[in-house]
């Protein structure tokens, strides 16, 4: 393996790493304590204690657009001339790049996050689904042009579309009933994005575009996301022991997504015991997956007509 010089060099001297990093963070710590930065973060944590965007003066005026070019800018300006200074030090943002989509955070406080995205032109097909998540996210185009789509989530029903041309100062806002997709790029696409996490988030829902169906659910809550994965497991393994728990837990009050994949399991490992907890759910109008349930008993119950007879049994004993 060839390692460069400087590299070699920069990695045994405990001082030069230490000297390098610092004034990379300081140069950090001064893009924040610029006045109009200040004022704008201060704005993130009124936002961050529950204040509507509009009583956040500044952050709003942000998101408008007006002035987020000069925002990013003024952040980029202050963080190349360091790491120009010193290529090797850490950068001090929390940053991720997957499938040609790179984030940059520039700051977080309680649940809200500002960031930076660029988004590369794919060649890949429409997509046929698209996610709607349950957060307050206001989005704004600083550079790049191109086509997308903003889509209304309505359940049970094909998704409502609208152009949104992509160009500077275009903004999008969505919440966990609008989401937006880009349909092509010419040119790289830069945006800045303010999100605003619920304090217990609804599980994020992957919806087909055509008929509007949700294909899948997947919780937010991390303790969710171990029972989602619990029930997969046990029905993996064929635990038909295990197929009154999950059905119990299916019939429970929180968390959807877990509650939909307990659901399926139970109807895979006991098909009585799954078909009874079914049942429960789609007489429960309040539900919020009674709706789903229901239309999956009729299609059910048309398939096997055996379902049919053990729904009226079910009836009858009630």
């Amino acid at each position: 393996m060839h390692i460069d010089p400087a590299l070699r060099h920069y990695a045994s001297d405990h001082a030069a790493i230490v000297g390098a990093q610092g004034r990379v963070n300081l140069a950090k710590a001064r893009w924040q304590a610029r006045d109009d930065t200040g004022k704008i973060l201060k704005d993130c944590s009124t936002f961050a204690q529950g204040a509507a965007l509009a009583e956040c003066a500044l952050l709003s005026e942000l998101m408008a657009g007006a002035a987020a070019a000069d925002f990013a800018g003024e952040w980029l300006t202050a963080m190349v001339e360091a790491w120009r200074a010193d290529p090797l030090a850490q950068v001090p943002f929390r940053h991720s790049r997957s499938g040609g989509v790179g984030t940059i955070q520039l700051h977080r406080v309680g649940r809200v996050t500002l960031s930076l995205i660029a988004i590369e032109p794919q060649l890949d097909a429409p997509a046929r689904t698209i996610a709607f998540t349950d957060c307050e996210r206001h989005e704004v185009v600083l550079a790049g042009t191109g086509r997308g789509i903003a889509y209304a989530f309505e359940a049970n029903r094909p998704l409502r579309g609208s152009p949104l041309p992509l160009r500077p100062g275009t903004r999008f806002s969505g919440d966990k009933d609008h989401a937006r997709a880009i349909l092509a790029l010419d040119a790289p696409l830069v945006l800045l994005r303010l999100v605003r996490e619920p304090e217990y988030p609804a599980p994020t829902r992957q919806v087909d575009i055509a008929t509007g169906a949700i294909v899948h659910r997947a919780s937010a809550s991390p303790a969710e996301g171990r029972a989602e994965l619990a029930a997969a497991l046990l029905g993996a393994m064929k635990r038909e022991d295990a197929a009154p728990a999950l059905a119990s837990y299916a019939c429970g009050q929180t968390g959807e997504g877990a509650r939909w994949q307990a659901l399926r399991n139970a109807l895979a490992l006991d098909t009585r015991v799954g078909f009874e907890a079914l049942c429960r759910i789609a007489d429960r109008g309040a539900d919020p997956l009674a709706g789903e349930a229901d239309t999956l008993r009729e299609r059910l119950c048309t398939a096997y007509p055996q379902l049919a007879n053990l729904q009226d049994q079910l009836c009858l004993a009630n």
